[in-house]
């Protein structure tokens, strides 16, 4: 699908408008005062505990890269999740940001099917690991405060099917045939899009049967060697308990104490499955702050505060990762400007 600023634009506005119609829907004088009491020593702590999160993202993704044998530098991993994770806040295809770490690590001369496939092995593992997350928040607020219990019947069948999806694939993972013709068929996507790369055509003209070699191996030997997939998780784990930790220290910065911990996380978890959503709109601007908003207020948050943290917190999970990670993508413009060209080029 072309990629087009004006589409981009329409789709970024889109946002913007949900977001304004959110606030003339709680009244937005409401809201700014509930905002203007904010403390906002809590929201630097929780902008610079934001990086560290990034950092922990970043290093999910080396700790499998070095499992699969390659051998690249920490900061390379960071430079490159950090600037594919640009791609993922400002552009409606959010699957440019997995595309963008295979071209980038390429780029870098390191073989493009093991980088492949521990993408998709982290977003395995990302899953399983909201899995869980969400687990543990239904079963502490079972325990903490069960007249709530029957509001968060929908995630119990979610968990479920992820964690069975999960254990699928990882079994899947253990079977060379199968995965030779799954990851033919994944590459030939990711090869129409890093072929059309501006790379020299040395660089990308691999043959296919050796791409999938190389993809089915590494997924293998990631399955085979559970070593660097569970320090993966753990690190994803705590990547995720930052974003709910800073998401209870807006709720502190705001002087409210009407949901637990637990809930917190369980809303935050909301706002990561919708951002997960690929419907063309960056950052899923405006429906993660109205399903984050309406979740609070489902578990008795006055929607004034609602909205307010809502909106606080995305400052620090959204606007502000968008600032990091446009720092680092700009040192790799000539990659980032590449990928999007080679999704202009497509279609």
């Amino acid at each position: 699908m072309k990629y087009s600023t004006v589409r981009w634009a329409l789709a970024l506005s889109f946002g913007l408008v949900m977001i304004f119609m959110l606030l003339i829907l709680t009244r937005e004088t409401d809201v700014l005062s509930v905002i203007d009491r904010t403390d906002p020593k809590l929201l630097l702590g929780g902008a610079a505990l934001e990086v560290f999160g990034l950092f922990l993202y970043a290093l999910s993704w080396h700790v499998l890269l070095r499992s699969s044998g390659m051998r690249v530098r920490l900061t390379k991993s960071i430079q490159i999740t950090w600037a594919s994770l640009f791609l993922l806040y400002v552009t409606p295809a959010g699957v440019l940001m997995d595309v963008s770490r295979a071209i980038l690590m390429g780029k870098e001369g390191k073989d493009t099917p093991a980088s492949t496939a521990s993408v998709i092995m982290q977003r395995v593992i990302y899953a399983f690991a909201y899995a869980l997350l969400t687990t543990s928040s239904i079963f502490m607020i079972y325990f903490s405060d069960r007249a709530r219990f029957h509001l968060i019947y929908p995630f119990m069948i979610f968990v479920a099917l992820t964690v069975a999806a999960g254990f699928l694939i990882l079994i899947a993972a253990s079977h060379r045939g199968l995965v030779r013709w799954l990851s033919r068929h994944l590459l030939s996507f990711y090869y129409r899009v890093i072929k059309k790369a501006v790379f020299p055509e040395e660089d990308v003209t691999r043959s296919v049967e050796s791409s999938v070699q190389g993809f089915s191996a590494a997924i293998s030997d990631m399955a085979r060697s559970p070593k660097g997939a569970l320090l993966s998780l753990a690190i994803i784990l705590a990547r995720l308990s930052v974003a709910a930790g800073i998401s209870y220290g807006v709720f502190i910065s705001l002087n409210y104490y009407g949901i637990n911990f637990w809930e917190i996380t369980l809303v935050m978890l909301v706002g990561e499955f919708v951002t997960s959503v690929p419907i063309g709109i960056p950052g899923m601007l405006g429906f993660v702050e109205a399903a984050m908003t309406l979740s609070y207020a489902a578990l008795g948050v006055p929607l004034a505060v609602a909205l307010a943290a809502t909106l606080l917190i995305r400052l620090i999970l959204y606007w502000w990762d968008v600032v990091v990670t446009g720092i680092t993508a700009t040192v790799y413009s000539g990659g980032i400007r590449s990928v999007l060209s080679a999704s202009e080029q497509g279609s």
